[in-house]
């Protein structure tokens, strides 16, 4: 560890857990990974009120970092946030990072730029085996954007790309359907016992049939769709997907990109209170050997429990390694609010 660092770090990280609101949390996580450094351990505070945003810091046997971010509301119009992170290593590496989101009206943006002179696995030792591909060089700059634009209340065209390893654009469609069904029909209601007694005797039909009401429905789930195309470097194919999501909780997704010499496919499922009252439970898998600066195969299981006042939460994943060799990973973090929100 830089001999300064100490120094440096523990003052700040007092200030924050001095300042701290009653919504802040204090966060503890340790892993294990192979290939690599297998020891990884940090400790920190995230959800800290400062200057209308929120802000996170923490320190590990690798490093520190710290991040700040905002929300802004432009009434009618939409909304805008932003998050930067910054991550130093003890040996002098750096990332740093940018994400902003905005809506304004039927357009929405999401744009992201980071920029680094050390590995991913600096900042997440399982990085290489996340769900979503991750840069895995070790300096450069890369980023992605995409624009959403609502052609009406169920349909969504997006158009976009990444740059950085592997620049290539990208453009689709998506939709959704919600999927109902009628209601069961109840018993008849009682008839009141203030009700008066004075009715039409029954001889006495009504002239006119009334005509039958309309079932209630309900919502048993939400079926979605995509369908788009990717390219650029290293990179030509259609691409497609199916989602599928219930009201308790349970979700399944399924994507694939085909093209010449180009193939991948990720899938997943989550499912919530399947280990107890308050726990998730996450599964997902996806080979994508058209990347050349992630991991080409990429699999784990994410869980969380309620765990007292805090909540436990336990990552294991694995995959095939952009050299051939098998890695995998596994890390335990525990994340205890400081006081009850208001």
């Amino acid at each position: 560890m830089h001999r300064f660092a100490p120094r440096l770090l523990l003052p700040l990280l007092s200030g924050l857990l001095a300042g701290a609101a009653q919504a802040a949390t204090l966060e503890f996580g340790v892993a294990y990974t192979r290939p690599g450094s297998p020891l990884w351990a940090r400790a920190g505070i995230s959800d800290v009120e400062v200057l209308g945003g929120t802000a996170a810091f923490g320190v590990g046997t690798r490093g520190a970092d710290l991040s700040y971010g905002r929300g802004l509301a432009l009434p009618p119009l939409g909304a805008v946030g932003a998050r930067s992170s910054l991550l130093v290593t003890w040996q002098g590496g750096v990332r740093a990072g940018s994400r902003v989101t905005g809506s304004l009206g039927p357009v929405a943006l999401n744009l992201g730029l980071s920029a680094f002179t050390v590995a991913a696995q600096a900042a997440d030792p399982l990085a290489p085996f996340a769900e979503a591909s991750t840069d895995l060089r070790e300096r450069g700059l890369s980023g992605d954007v995409a624009v959403r634009y609502r052609l009406s209340r169920d349909l969504v065209a997006v158009a976009g790309g990444e740059f950085g390893a592997q620049p290539h654009l990208l453009a689709g469609v998506e939709g959704r359907r919600v999927l109902t069904r009628a209601v069961p029909a109840g018993a008849e209601a009682p008839v009141p016992e203030s009700a008066p007694t004075d009715s039409a005797p029954a001889d006495e039909a009504p002239t006119e049939e009334t005509p039958a009401a309309e079932p209630e429905q309900e919502t048993v789930g939400t079926l979605s769709w995509r369908l788009g195309a990717r390219a650029g470097r290293g990179v030509l194919g259609l691409s497609g997907g199916l989602g599928y999501a219930t009201e308790s909780g349970l979700s399944l997704g399924l994507d694939a990109l085909v093209g010449p010499q180009t193939f991948g496919v990720t899938g997943s499922v989550s499912a919530a209170e399947v280990l107890g009252e308050g726990s998730t439970l996450r599964l997902y898998a996806a080979y994508e050997p058209w990347r050349t600066a992630s991991t080409p195969l990429r699999a784990g299981l994410e869980a969380t429990w309620t765990a007292g006042p805090g909540t436990l939460a336990l990552n294991v994943s694995g995959g095939r390694t952009r050299s051939g060799g098998l890695g995998y990973g596994a890390r335990v973090s525990y994340a205890l609010p400081l006081g009850t929100q208001p």
